[in-house]
């Protein structure tokens, strides 16, 4: 008895019925024919900015599986996926391609147990959960690079603080040091000039002792006749 299934397949040229079969009652080819094209989703509002994440959530995390990501975005489990009728369309890759998709048909219309409407629909939800993934990363990529140029540029002030700081350190020692050279500059000005001054006072005394000695020494050499300094 011909099946639902070999009617499918004959239709597309994948198998030839037995003469008796072919001369029963079919349904007219255009039955199976390509069902219209699902419409293409419109595009998603363009989101605003996004709020800056902290350092420790922007970090990229590469190689997350695919079936993570789903089940993060909560893609319903189908019974038969996107990716197990992709994998059904690379096992028919030797057909042209609308021999290919006809084929898919008929098995669709053979087993009940999925349509390819939920393969579809799968592979749609899927698309938006990795969209929504790329939207994260590119999130985690801006944060990151905001959070890159706070870092920096409290880095670059604390730096100038402190480069700040040790001129200010050095221009009071220096300050310091110029202080403690020109004291000691005076210090020693005045220590010679207290001995100049002393050295002039001691010529001075000398001579004025001289003067004296010299004018007693007259009474010694007019009278005694000898030298005025005793020995």
């Amino acid at each position: 008895m011909r099946t639902k299934f070999s009617k499918m397949l004959a239709a597309t040229g994948l198998v030839t019925l037995d003469p008796e079969e072919q001369t029963q009652d079919d349904p007219p080819p255009e039955a199976y024919s390509e069902p219209e094209p699902e419409p293409e989703p419109s595009p998603a509002p363009a989101a605003g900015p996004q709020p800056v994440l902290a350092p420790e959530q922007s970090v990229v995390a590469e190689q997350k599986d695919f079936a993570d990501l789903y089940r993060e975005a909560n893609v319903p489990v189908v019974a038969y996926t996107a990716e197990k009728l992709l994998k059904l369309m690379a096992g028919l890759e030797s057909m042209p391609m609308e021999v290919r998709k006809q084929a898919v048909r008929a098995m669709d219309e053979a087993d009940e147990s999925w349509t390819v409407e939920d393969s579809v629909l799968d592979a749609q939800r899927k698309v938006k959960a990795l969209a929504v993934a790329k939207q994260k990363i590119a999130q985690q990529v801006a944060s990151a690079l905001q959070n890159a140029d706070r870092e920096i540029a409290a880095i670059q002030a604390e730096e100038q603080d402190k480069s700040a700081q040790v001129r200010k350190q050095i221009a009071e020692l220096t300050a310091l040091l110029d202080r403690g050279v020109a004291r000691a500059a005076q210090q020693t000005a005045d220590v010679r000039a207290a001995a100049r001054t002393n050295q002039e006072a001691g010529d001075r005394e000398s001579a004025r002792l001289d003067a004296e000695m010299n004018r007693l020494g007259q009474v010694v050499i007019t009278f005694a006749g000898g030298s005025p300094i005793q020995k």
